[in-house]
């Protein structure tokens, strides 16, 4: 563990604590009013991976991490279940910006270090959000963001175990790349969304998304495969069933 002192000699030398100034606000445009009378219903399903996936790549650490995360670390862009079960797989309603604001609010967006390795490697949150931080391992780590070309909307050392920290997401909704330049195979995703509809699939797959009755467009989203939609109708009261596949073939 560093001592506090030593702490801040260290972050006042090396780059990659440095976190440039905040950038501006910017502004979206408002999520549409709650409506009293809507009536609700439920889209869930669950995707899959065909074939036989490839094994994940393993990747070396470095001398100083191996005692807290061994001497390798797994790719995590890929999990695969029991019976192709697919996990973080983004599920989202395309209209969802038109839509009334969700029956319940989006849970709040937690990011840990746990092992040299972002837990979990892919999470969904609404554009301008507060994504919460934390470092689990008895290490320095940072955490750079990136949103369109700014390689540094945020960047902020993390020297101490049991560290929390929130910072802001950019306003406008799409992906937000993050690593840390300590450890370099540290790498997660944050997709972010202008509305409250978006899910993201378990280790076992599944997902649910509780929406207006009406028809939508479902979009499911994974940072290693083509986008799918599905188009479905829900009435109030109503379970509708959306499984998704993909073959092996698709992988990027």
């Amino acid at each position: 563990m560093l001592r506090p002192s030593f702490v801040i000699v260290l972050c006042a030398l090396a780059p990659a604590c440095k976190e440039p100034a905040s950038p501006p606000p910017t502004t979206t445009a408002p999520a549409a009013p709650a409506a009293t009378n809507t009536k609700w219903g439920v889209i869930e399903g669950r995707v899959r991976l065909t074939g036989s996936p490839p094994a994940p790549a393993r990747q070396p650490t470095t001398g100083t991490v191996v005692s807290v995360c061994g001497e390798e670390t797994e790719e995590r862009t890929l999990r695969v279940g029991s019976e192709g079960a697919l996990a973080h797989t983004v599920v989202s309603l395309k209209e969802g910006h038109a839509l009334p604001v969700p029956k319940r609010a989006a849970p709040e967006a937690v990011l840990d270090q746990k092992q040299c390795i972002y837990d979990p490697p892919v999470l969904a949150a609404r554009a301008g959000s507060t994504l919460v931080i934390r470092n689990s391992d008895p290490l320095v780590h940072n955490v750079r963001a990136a949103s369109g070309t700014n390689r540094a909307f945020f960047n902020v050392a993390m020297p101490l175990e049991g560290m929390t920290v929130k910072r802001q997401l950019p306003a406008e909704p799409g992906e937000v790349p993050i690593h840390c330049d300590i450890h370099p195979w540290m790498r997660a995703r944050v997709r972010t969304f202008n509305h409250g509809y978006f899910a993201t699939s378990g280790e076992d797959g599944r997902f649910q998304l509780e929406v207006p009755e009406g028809t939508h467009t479902v979009v499911l989203w994974h940072e290693r495969l083509p986008e799918q939609a599905r188009t479905v109708t829900v009435r109030a009261g109503e379970r509708v069933q959306v499984d998704a596949e993909w073959p092996v073939a698709d992988l990027q």
